[in-house]
């Protein structure tokens, strides 16, 4: 009976516009930028090449610039080819610098607004170790996208924490940046699954142990101190937290039937929500916390339903598709998981969906391959999940406000669960 929850659990680009879902933005004219890059101690140039790959990638990502190949170099230190950038009609230039003190890897950024004719912006950031050297573009681009008033990036400079199943009964859980070029394992021993953040502090995180009866265990990332919360037979999933990170959202059987449980961390009490004859799965905190939204069988497959935490009545909120099996929130909007497909011999499509509690427009984000897993950003406006297509596991983003997904490879492994 777990391993057939479990599976229910797990099952768990076009773009048009529609002006009444309005977390998707009004796509904004592109900002033309050119990058140069310099170094004084990276003698081979492969750190700086490095780095400059990642600038140019975050930038792509960002969604609003677009990034000219046309430079002119010089040094760091020398005035800028203004007159040459403004023939090209290159709106801003960014220039940085890599520096190796010690054992501190160090980038320093100037940006420039050639129209202006004025430094708009310098900025220097450091990190301990070479392989988090992604973070000091994140933190660049994001910076940048803020000056300019543009775009919240912040989520760029955000841990992604995620489970990967590395062999049968064994699954670590791990922490990296969005584009997985950064990845270091936090939690190695047993079978390990369902992480997710306390709060947007990203200190503390919760997960599933399945060694034997499933514990749910809350971790300190960098004390690496773990603390019991609750166990359960049957399953166990943490599947929404609180914005003050002291409800959580538990999926439990204790008795072979899956529901949707709070459990309050400081008193230690848990009420059970969902107590229908049917599996309820996969609970999320929905319109400012009074409601939440979740995944039931109820009405024969499954499918995506709301309910009032004040009250007893439960509302369908998707009438497409016959098997609606993952779902996750963000305000008062909802990104699902449909199996579009019903073969008994080839891999099933699996799609995700972004729908209002406010309209009856449906989107679809992703048409192929098997898309799992979504996760909103902190504000909402991009999207995170796992694909997995032709025996390859790759995190996916989606800039919901823009034309634009991007995938981003796991090299060994295959993704189970992702949260930011």
């Amino acid at each position: 009976m777990r391993v057939l929850l479990l599976i229910f659990m797990l099952q768990a680009v076009l773009f048009s516009s529609d002006a009444t879902i309005d977390v998707i933005k009004e796509t904004k004219d592109s900002i033309k930028i050119s990058v140069e890059g310099y170094s004084e101690t990276d003698k081979n140039g492969e750190f700086l090449k490095k780095m400059k790959k990642m600038v140019i990638a975050d930038l792509k990502v960002a969604g609003v610039f677009f990034v000219s190949d046309i430079e002119f170099p010089s040094s760091f230190e020398a005035d800028i080819a203004l007159l040459q950038y403004r023939e090209n009609k290159i709106d801003y230039l960014l220039k940085f610098k890599t520096l190796k003190d010690n054992a501190k890897y160090s980038l320093m950024a100037d940006l420039y607004d050639i129209k202006a004719n004025k430094k708009v912006l310098t900025k220097k950031y450091s990190v301990s170790s070479e392989e988090r050297y992604p973070f000091l573009s994140h933190k660049l681009i994001a910076q940048i996208a803020e000056m300019l008033n543009i775009e919240d990036l912040s989520w760029m400079e955000k841990f992604v924490i995620f489970a990967v199943n590395t062999s049968p009964k064994q699954s670590k859980i791990m922490i990296g940046d969005y584009s997985l070029t950064f990845t270091q394992s936090i939690i190695n021993s047993g079978l390990n699954l369902f992480p997710k953040w306390r709060d947007s502090s990203q200190r503390e995180f919760f997960y599933t142990n399945l060694n034997s009866t499933p514990v749910l265990y809350k971790a300190d990332l960098y004390s690496g101190k773990k603390e019991k919360i609750t166990q359960s037979d049957g399953m166990l999933v943490c599947s929404d937290v609180s914005e003050d990170g002291n409800r959580l959202l538990l999926t439990m059987a204790p008795e072979d039937q899956p529901d949707i449980y709070m459990y309050n961390l400081q008193t230690k009490a848990q009420n059970k929500i969902t107590s229908e004859k049917s599996i309820d799965v996969n609970g999320n905190f929905l319109d400012d916390e009074e409601s939440i939204v979740f995944v039931s069988d109820r009405l024969g497959k499954p499918n995506i339903f709301s309910k009032k935490l004040t009250g007893n009545s439960v509302e369908q909120m998707v009438y497409k598709g016959k098997n609606n099996n993952f779902c996750t929130s963000y305000k008062n909007y909802i990104a699902y998981v449909s199996r579009d497909t019903n073969s008994e011999f080839d891999d099933n499509a699996f799609n995700i969906y972004l729908i209002s509690t406010k309209t009856d427009y449906i989107r679809q984000l992703t048409t192929t391959g098997k898309n799992l897993f979504p996760r909103f950003s902190p504000n909402g406006d991009t999207l995170l999940y796992i694909k997995n297509y032709k025996n390859e596991s790759a995190l996916g983003i989606i800039r919901l406000g823009y034309n634009k997904s991007f995938l981003f490879p796991l090299k060994t492994g295959k993704l189970q669960a992702v949260d930011w």
